[in-house]
């Protein structure tokens, strides 16, 4: 199965011409050392998509790059970039298309690979939903959960990307890449990162051949921190399998290194005013954190002193 990555970076203030963007020489973010050493660890088959020179020490042999212009011309996303639309929008659009095509896994550059995914036609992920509070869905005709077919669970989550594209879902998933592609030449809403993953919840109901997986499996961390923090990086570890956050209760460590595929950590996903780690982020990682045991079960002991190198 390919693995389908995008990787771009866009400023404003210093990204004055096409010429002067497609051109520009980009690193990897620190954190993302570790997320491509998961997929090769795993040998897996991984499509990673840019329109700029990644530079290339920072790519690990195994890892395929290519020029995300033949999914998305990098003009269009150039404008719609300068438009102020998210980076993130853009690459649904050059994921999603990928995807379409390759029946592929469309997943974030900051999720670590635990195991590898079964060899199944189809699927989508969810993320942990708040289940009191004020700001707790409220499950009902106007907002139901996602159809779960084998009832293993209640569908009460928010849906998240990995989604695997499959006879199921493909003319869904290209439908949904036109009208990204439509939004991208418009100027942009508020709700647009928003509305992507709701219409893909809105083809959860409709598929009745995917399998639909709960948080444990592919995002069992919940982002309900502000920018810049994680429930995986929390020193002590509030992970632990009995603490309970707006009734739902946060997986422990040996749950996850169980159970789970995927570890999305939304540093520089989930909210769109992240910014990359910052260059000395692996010598603060605390040394009990959930991540730095996912480090140790990726690299080995002496994940510090791999990760610290330049």
């Amino acid at each position: 199965m390919k693995y389908i990555l995008f990787w771009s970076t866009y400023d404003k203030e210093k990204d004055r011409s096409i010429k002067n963007w497609k051109t520009k020489d980009i690193e990897l973010s620190p954190f993302h050392k570790l997320t491509l050493a998961s997929y090769i660890k795993h040998g897996l088959d991984v499509n990673l998509y840019t329109y700029q020179n990644i530079n290339s020490p920072n790519i690990p042999k195994g890892i395929n790059l290519f020029d995300a212009d033949e999914l998305l011309p990098r003009i269009e996303a150039f404008n719609a970039l300068e438009q102020d639309h998210s980076i993130a929008i853009v690459s649904d659009c050059v994921r999603i298309n990928a995807a379409c095509k390759l029946n592929g896994i469309i997943i974030d550059m900051d999720a670590i690979i635990l195991k590898p995914f079964p060899e199944i036609g189809s699927f989508y992920s969810s993320m942990p939903a708040k289940r009191t509070g004020g700001f707790a869905p409220k499950w009902g005709s106007a907002h139901p959960p996602m159809k779960v077919w084998d009832n293993s669970w209640d569908g009460k989550a928010l849906t998240a990307f990995p989604v695997k594209v499959g006879n199921s879902n493909r003319d869904n998933m290209e439908k949904l890449a036109r009208h990204i592609r439509i939004m991208l030449n418009n100027p942009p809403k508020k709700s647009d990162w928003t509305s992507i993953l709701w219409t893909i919840k809105k083809f959860i109901n409709h598929d009745n051949e995917a399998e639909v997986y709960s948080p444990i499996y592919n995002c069992p961390v919940p982002s309900w921190l502000h920018k810049g923090k994680c429930y995986s990086l929390e020193s002590p570890s509030r992970l632990d399998g009995k603490t309970q956050l707006f009734g739902h209760t946060l997986p422990s460590h040996e749950e996850i290194f169980n159970n789970t595929y995927v570890v999305q950590h939304f540093f520089e996903s989930a909210f769109s005013e992240s910014k990359t780690v910052d260059e000395d982020f692996w010598a603060t990682v605390p040394e009990d954190c959930f991540l730095a045991k996912e480090a140790n079960h990726i690299l080995g002991d002496n994940w510090k002193m791999i990760l610290n190198e330049s």
